[in-house]
């Protein structure tokens, strides 16, 4: 799988101590019993983390850990755009 899928692994276990083996690719994040609350904090601890901002239609209870990481790597090979 790829690095970003390992960061996002590795916030679920350091931050919400998630049991490494409830996770996988497949997994959503409803299976890892993350409620409106913990959704809202998981896209803070990746914002702080990786430094791109998910929306909460990515990061919804049916998501998968893929699609998170997916969208993740879309958002940060995205050009910038100058302010």
């Amino acid at each position: 799988m790829t690095g970003m899928y390992e960061n996002i692994r590795s916030a679920l276990i350091d931050t919400f101590r998630v049991p490494e083996d409830e996770l996988s690719p497949q997994a959503t994040l409803q299976e890892l019993e993350m409620d409106s609350l913990a959704l809202a904090e998981f896209a803070l601890v990746l914002e702080e983390r990786l430094g791109v901002k998910l929306e909460t239609e990515h990061a919804n209870a049916n998501t998968t850990l893929a699609e998170v990481a997916d969208h993740i790597e879309a958002l940060m090979a995205a050009p910038k755009v100058a302010s």
